[in-house]
């Protein structure tokens, strides 16, 4: 009998008359009387609340708050749209209006550096040029897209490769379609098409050699593959500035310009006849 009980204290702690048991028990009853004193207070009727953002600190910053929440929200929507599902058309897009950029800058120090006599920006030039821009958009979007895709890792190896297939197959295609389409759209004969193009290809490729290699590593090196046509038009802003500037022969003297001119002169123009004699006057 002594040892049940024992048994019973130390389950429900009656060891201690004052022990946990009681404790609860006392605590249970004091809950009870709170509730019930706090159900006696004087409650106030509650009207309705106005709820608002709270981003910034200040006088107004409620309304401040909740347009910088919206901007925000807005333009975090439109960046992943451009840069996700709509990454072709932003290609595209970007690459046009980044090459009006560089021939807006050329234009600004043709016209500052007196080389151009009519108006300070030609529209029809920038219309031109941002038709050149966005027909490179696709060659780049479609052909960094494959390059990733068989060469996911980021090896100097791998990146030597893209560099080499850049250089040697984007860059010719690239200027093959910035003067055919310029010199289509200025509605230039073919053959006057091509003896530019052969004339200034070797100044603009050697050109391409100096600048785009190191660009051309930072991008495969560090950017991610939907950044990669934003990088390149990026870039192409300021390497278009001497692009335009070349296409349009403001101050620049090629020296394979003079030889095929000459040459083409040549193989142009008849032989001449010989002049016949001139009769002796008799006095």
């Amino acid at each position: 009998m002594m040892f049940s009980i024992r048994c019973l204290r130390q389950c429900y702690g009656l060891r201690n008359p004052a022990g946990p048991f009681t404790q609860r028990l006392h605590g249970s009853l004091n809950c009870r009387r709170d509730f019930t004193a706090l159900g006696r207070r004087k409650t106030h009727p509650m009207g309705p609340q106005k709820y608002e953002i709270r981003l910034t600190h200040g006088k107004g910053e409620a309304e401040g708050g909740a347009l910088s929440f919206i901007l925000m929200r807005w333009t975090k929507i439109a960046w992943s749209n451009m840069f996700g599902k709509y990454l072709l058309i932003t290609n595209v897009v970007g690459s046009g209006l980044l090459m009006v950029v560089g021939d807006v800058i050329a234009q600004e120090y043709e016209y500052r550096r007196g080389l151009r006599h009519q108006d300070r920006f030609d529209t029809d030039r920038m219309y031109r040029m941002f038709v050149a821009g966005a027909l490179q958009g696709p060659l780049h979007h479609y052909v960094y897209n494959w390059m990733d895709r068989i060469m996911p890792a980021r090896t100097f190896q791998n990146i030597l490769k893209k560099i080499l297939i850049d250089q040697l197959v984007m860059s010719p295609a690239c200027i093959l379609i910035f003067f055919y389409s310029i010199c289509y759209l200025e509605r230039q004969t073919l053959e006057a098409t091509n003896q530019e193009l052969i004339t200034k290809f070797p100044y603009v490729y050697l050109l391409d050699w100096m600048t785009w290699p190191a660009a051309q590593y930072l991008n495969f090196r560090y950017l991610e593959t939907k950044y990669r046509v934003t990088f390149v038009n990026v870039c192409t802003a300021v390497y278009n500035v001497l692009m335009s500037y070349m296409k349009h022969d403001f101050g620049i003297h090629l020296p394979l310009e003079g030889e095929l001119v000459e040459s083409s002169e040549k193989t142009i123009l008849p032989p001449s006849s010989p002049t016949k004699p001139e009769a002796q006057k008799t006095v």
